[in-house]
């Protein structure tokens, strides 16, 4: 069990002990009122000044455990973030290094940009055959989701 679990079964077992104190701490006055038709009997029931200070501790520890789980939840944001980086990082490497490998395309003319799974290429191949293979080599990379091919043909001399 992790330590952010055990905090909130602490917060939980406080709150309960903290709600049983307040319903055993309350005032109780009974106000009897004569109208002409009879007696009317009217009942108050009021946290006594030990429930009020009870209750106090349930909202400061109920605003604190709401903190802890913000700070948890925005933590979880950051380190998916900073895999999702790590994981295009390596996609990224992935294909330059099977670009520069591949022996019909110019690998060093081709720029491979990775963003959540998308590849680009941008630069130029000399024939539409290193253009496609580029693509595809991209493509069969694990953890790609799309190639945006921006390769240009280059001209013939």
């Amino acid at each position: 069990m992790s330590r952010f679990d055990m905090r909130h079964r602490r917060h939980a077992w406080v709150v309960i002990l903290a709600a049983g104190a307040t319903l055993a701490g309350c005032d109780k006055t009974n106000t009897v009122t004569q109208t002409p038709s009879g007696a009317v009997t009217t009942t108050t029931i009021a946290p006594s000044a030990d429930a009020s200070a009870v209750i106090g501790k349930i909202d400061a520890s109920l605003a604190a455990a709401a903190s802890a789980v913000q700070s948890s939840a925005a933590a979880s944001q950051a380190l998916t973030k900073v895999g999702d980086a790590i994981e295009d990082g390596a996609i990224t490497a992935q294909i330059k290094t099977a670009l520069l490998t591949a022996s019909d395309v110019k690998g060093l003319h081709i720029d491979v940009d990775t963003k959540a799974g998308v590849v680009t290429l941008l630069g130029t191949v000399p024939d539409a055959i290193s253009r496609s293979h580029a693509e595809q080599i991209a493509h069969d990379t694990h953890g790609v989701k799309s190639v945006e091919n921006r390769l240009a043909v280059q001209a013939p001399a």
